[in-house]
C-alpha cells in the first residue's frame, strides 16, 4: 500500500518543445487544452515565440480547436431540453416498476421485431396470412403493456406507499428485524414510549438521520492532481494564486498572490492511494482510490504514513490541520503538495465514493448521504453513516420481499389478462387492422376450386389411354 506518486505537469508542459514539424509532436489532451484555456495561459503558450518548421501552423490550429472546444461545452445541447422536460421524468418514474420494463420489452419485440420477421420470411400460403400474424403479435404486445399499466403498476406504487407509511405504527421488534441500522430509541416523543416522533426525526444507530436507502452512496466529484486545476477551482476552495507566474515550480513551493504559501482545507486535500486488488475507474491510477485527510480512517493512514505519529492528528476527538501533524520523532510532518489531488465539480461531472479506508472484506466501506447536509456538490464535513455488510444483507433480504409483493398482482392475474387477451384480439383486428382470419372452409372451397396444372392433364390423359387400353 503506498500513495499514488504523480509527477508535475507544469514541469512537464515547460519542458515540451515546440521545434518540430508533426503536429502530433506539440499535440495536447483536452485535459492540458482545457488548463491552458482556463488559467489565462494559452496566450503564453500559443504566442510565445517558439518557431514552428513545414508549412503547417500548428499554433493557429491548437487555437481554432481550444476555441471550438469552449464554443461546444457552453452550447446548449439539443438533448438537454429532453432530459429537463418532465414527461421524461415520469418515463424514468415508470422505469422503477419492473413488470412494466418486461410488458415494455415484450412490447417492443411483439410491435417491431417479430412483425418484421414475419413479413421478411417467405409464405406458402396467402400473403394475407403473414399480415394477420403481424397484427396479432401487435396486439397482444400491446394488450400486454396496458394491462400491466392499469393493475401492476398502481399495485406497486401501493406496496411502496405502504412500506413508508406504514412503518410509523410497526411494532418495535419488526421494526428491528426489518431496518437493523435504526436506533429504535430515537423513535420515541416522550419517556413512557407511547408517542413516536415523526420518521424525518428519527436517528440510526451513528446519530445521523435515518435512512433505509442502501444504494444511494455518499459521492464526491473524482479528484484531480492540483497542477491539473483551474484558478477558478483555487477561488473556489479559497486560495487565490496566480497560476502563470508559477509555472515550471514544484507544487511546494507555489505561493498565493499575497506571497503565503497555499492553503487548502483539510477536508479537501486528498491522497491517491494505491493498494492492490482495489480496483479503480480512473484512467491511469490502477488499484488507486483517493481518501480525504480529513475523513481518512486513522489505522488506514497509519499504513499509507508510517512516519506519522497517529496520536498527533486528533486533539479532544477533532481532526487537526496537517500543519500541525507530528512524525514519530517529535517534528513537524510535512505533507508533500505534490502528492495532493482536490476535488469539485468545477473540473469533471465524474463522481467517485468517498471512502475512508475502513473495508468490509476485500472492499471499501460506502457511506450513506444521511450526514444532514444539502449540499452534495462539495467534500462534506461530516460523513455518512458506514453501510456495513449486515445492512445490506437485510437490504437485499427486503427487496426480494418487495418484488415478490409487486409481481404478485401480476402473477395473479396472468390468466384472466390471457383470456381477456384472446377474446379481444380478434375484435381489435377486426375494428383496427380491419383483418380477419380465413375459416377452415374457406380454406378447402379455394382447395377445390383449385385450377388444374399441365402436369395434372397429361397425368389424366396417361392414365385414361391405359385404361381404354
Amino acid at each position: 500500500m503506498k500513495i499514488h506518486s504523480t509527477q508535475n505537469l507544469n514541469s512537464i508542459r515547460d519542458n515540451i518543445t515546440t521545434n518540430k514539424s508533426s503536429f502530433g509532436e506539440v499535440r495536447q489532451d483536452v485535459t492540458d487544452t482545457r488548463y491552458l484555456v482556463r488559467t489565462g495561459m494559452s496566450d503564453v503558450y500559443l504566442h510565445g515565440g517558439s518557431s514552428f518548421k513545414g508549412k503547417s501552423n500548428p499554433k493557429k490550429l491548437i487555437k481554432v480547436l481550444m476555441n471550438d472546444y469552449l464554443k461546444a461545452a457552453d452550447k446548449e445541447k439539443w438533448y438537454d431540453k429532453i432530459l429537463d422536460h418532465g414527461f421524461f421524468n415520469d418515463c424514468l418514474d415508470f422505469m422503477k416498476h419492473e413488470v412494466f420494463v418486461q410488458s415494455a420489452i415484450s412490447c417492443l419485440v411483439c410491435m417491431a421485431m417479430r412483425p418484421a420477421t414475419i413479413m421478411a420470411l417467405p409464405s406458402k400460403k396467402d400473403k394475407q396470412d403473414n399480415m394477420y400474424a403481424s397484427a396479432h403479435s401487435v396486439s397482444s404486445g400491446l394488450v400486454g403493456l396496458i394491462s400491466s399499466i392499469l393493475i401492476a403498476i398502481p399495485f406497486s406504487k401501493g406496496v411502496k406507499y405502504a412500506q413508508k407509511n406504514m412503518m410509523h405504527h410497526l411494532d418495535t421488534e419488526i421494526l428491528k428485524k426489518i431496518k437493523p441500522n435504526l436506533e429504535i430509541e430515537s423513535i420515541w416523543k416522550d419517556k413512557a414510549k407511547t408517542i413516536r416522533k415523526p420518521m424525518e426525526e428519527w436517528l440510526d444507530k451513528y446519530g445521523n438521520p435515518f435512512s433505509d436507502d442502501m444504494k444511494n452512496v455518499m459521492k464526491i466529484a473524482r479528484p484531480k492532481h492540483i497542477s491539473e486545476v483551474s484558478e477558478e477551482t483555487f477561488k473556489i476552495l479559497g486560495v487565490d494564486v496566480d497560476l502563470a507566474a508559477m509555472r515550471g515550480k514544484p507544487v511546494s513551493e507555489w505561493v498565493d498572490r499575497s506571497g503565503k504559501k497555499i492553503h487548502f482545507n483539510l477536508k479537501d486535500m486528498f491522497i491517491a492511494v494505491q493498494d492492490e486488488g482495489m480496483a479503480s475507474s480512473v484512467k491511469g491510477y490502477d488499484n488507486t482510490n483517493f481518501f480525504s485527510l480529513q475523513h481518512i480512517d486513522k489505522d488506514f493512514l497509519k499504513e499509507v504514513m508510517p512516519e506519522l505519529d497517529i496520536k498527533s492528528i486528533e486533539k479532544d476527538g477533532k481532526r487537526l490541520h496537517t500543519d500541525f501533524w507530528k512524525d514519530v520523532h517529535g517534528n513537524d510532518f510535512k505533507i508533500n503538495l505534490d502528492d495532493i489531488h482536490l476535488s469539485s465539480y468545477n473540473e469533471t461531472s465524474n463522481a467517485v465514493p468517498l471512502y475512508t479506508g475502513a473495508k468490509r472484506g476485500n472492499k471499501y466501506i460506502s457511506r450513506q448521504t444521511n450526514n444532514g447536509s444539502l449540499d452534495t456538490t462539495k467534500v462534506p464535513d461530516k460523513l455518512g453513516s458506514p453501510i456495513i455488510q449486515d445492512y445490506l444483507d437485510n437490504d437485499a433480504e427486503m427487496d426480494i420481499a418487495t418484488k415478490a409483493l409487486t409481481w404478485l398482482p401480476d402473477i395473479a392475474t396472468r390468466v384472466i389478462v390471457a383470456s381477456a387477451t384472446i377474446k379481444m384480439i380478434p375484435i381489435i383486428l377486426k375494428n383496427i387492422f380491419h383483418l380477419e382470419k380465413k375459416k377452415k372452409s374457406e380454406d378447402v372451397k379455394q382447395a377445390e376450386i383449385k385450377p388444374i396444372s399441365t402436369d395434372d392433364k397429361i397425368k389424366s390423359k396417361v392414365a385414361s389411354s391405359k385404361e381404354v387400353a
